[in-house]
């Protein structure tokens, strides 16, 4: 395990806020996570564990140690003519996994390309984009308990999955770490489901090309780089806030307001989900800018950094859109992003 002291955050978070830590420890090698140093660490509770920094906003200096999860490795534990059972570590870049997994013909991940992050965030947020969700596609989930320091195994339905929530982020926040994901993937079999193609643009985009994993990679890669912005060139963790499930009687409300307002089927027919971002675009937030923070230019829900604006600067504008949104619809907006 490397330890270093009073390091610089910045580029360790995708909104590129600059803050630092006192304590910085880097988990490697497996052997990592029964390192004596970082037991100590847990003891004293003043922690946080950081994967690829895509899901968070620092709006100032963390005074205890960051846990930076860097274990790479994957390993195929089953295979057979219809599916491949591999198991990833926590570190392993996400679209780096993605991006594996079409070049070995398997189905599912690819609605989830170009999502920025490591593999062991993804079920800890329940990542989901295109019509798929990790929970579709996970088997267990390897954990250390961070009081024992054993290795548990976590089953698909013991995750508590939910939209853009999971056990991780309720009763498990802060007791476990994820070490790595165990997941089931089909095989392509010269057919894909029609639910992978059935987002807006994905069918143009494959129009005259083999519709396979990897061409289905490629057109959502296209798409999200046709709208959202590159982290590389400026800061955001994607999507700030979750779309909200509301029952049908608060939709006949709103759609007296928002006529066109769209709706999603839910789990519970009583439910629905609404597109935040429909609202959002009406009431004149896409491509708004206060100071150097904005919405990006063709999405109201990516708050972005364009400068060098302050974590707390970025909280401000989002506590902005939160009460513009509340006043005008009487609903709360919840952040997807975990603010420290």
């Amino acid at each position: 395990m490397r330890t270093e002291h009073n390091i610089s955050l910045k580029g360790l978070n995708t909104f590129c806020v600059e803050v630092k830590t006192n304590t910085l420890c880097t988990i490697e090698q497996e052997e990592d996570f029964s390192n004596k140093e970082l037991q100590g660490v847990f003891k004293e509770r003043n922690f946080l564990i950081l994967g690829g920094g895509s899901n968070i906003l620092f709006t100032k200096d963390f005074p205890g140690t960051v846990i930076l999860i860097r274990n790479k490795g994957k390993k195929i534990l089953e295979e057979t003519d219809d599916y491949i059972t591999v198991e990833v570590n926590a570190g392993e870049e996400w679209d780096s996994f993605v991006k594996w997994s079409t070049k070995k013909g398997l189905v599912g991940l690819h609605n989830l390309a170009k999502i920025p992050g490591t593999v062991g965030a993804t079920p800890i947020q329940n990542v989901g984009a295109y019509g798929a969700e990790i929970k579709d596609f996970l088997q267990e989930v390897k954990i250390i308990d961070l009081e024992s320091g054993r290795e548990e195994i976590l089953q698909n339905k013991e995750c508590k999955f939910g939209y853009r929530d999971s056990i991780f982020k309720n009763e498990l926040k802060d007791r476990v770490i994820v070490k790595s994901v165990i997941f089931k993937l089909e095989k392509f079999k010269n057919k894909i489901d029609e639910k992978y193609l059935s987002y807006a643009g994905i069918k143009e985009d494959l129009l005259g090309k083999k519709i396979n994993p990897q061409n289905i990679y490629y057109s959502i890669s296209k798409i999200r780089d046709s709208k959202l912005p590159k982290v590389e060139e400026y800061g955001s963790c994607g999507s700030t806030f979750k779309n909200p499930e509301i029952a049908i009687s608060e939709y006949e409300r709103l759609i007296k307001i928002y006529p066109e307002l769209p709706k999603f089927d839910t789990n519970d027919e009583n439910i629905v989900k609404i597109p935040a971002a429909y609202i959002l675009e009406q009431l004149g937030w896409k491509n708004r800018k206060e100071g150097e923070v904005g919405t990006w230019i063709y999405h109201p829900l990516i708050v972005t950094n364009y400068g060098e604006a302050s974590g707390m600067d970025i909280l401000s504008f989002i506590d902005k859109m939160k009460l513009d949104f509340k006043s005008h619809t009487d609903l709360d907006l919840e952040c997807e992003i975990n603010i420290i």
